[in-house]
């Protein structure tokens, strides 16, 4: 059977097509898992993320932690925070982040 300039066009697009289906699919798996390195989700995931606190009142504490605004409250009761501070996350509880101050 003879290859017609038609058929090997379809060829050719068809071909590039699936290659770029591949290259995007690949290059999402390599960002998201680097180098064998296991994904997590959950509380794993927050658990030491930097924050900077948005603002403090006496019933709610808010932080920004990866552009989200969290609630949050102190590891240490006794510290205080002022809007602007760095915080690291501690723990999760519920979708309430427990953070700690950071120097």
């Amino acid at each position: 059977m003879p290859v017609t300039e038609t058929f090997l066009i379809l060829i050719i697009v068809l071909d590039t097509i699936g290659s770029l289906f591949i290259g995007a699919w690949l290059g999402r798996l390599l960002t998201r898992y680097p180098f064998g390195a296991s994904g997590f989700t959950g509380v794993e995931s927050m658990l030491g993320r930097k924050g900077v606190v948005k603002s403090v009142s006496p019933e709610r504490i808010e932080v920004v932690v990866d552009s989200q605004v969290w609630a949050a409250s102190l590891l240490d009761p006794n510290e205080k925070l002022e809007p602007g501070d760095k915080t690291i996350v501690k723990d999760v509880d519920g979708l309430k982040l427990i953070i700690q101050k950071r120097e």
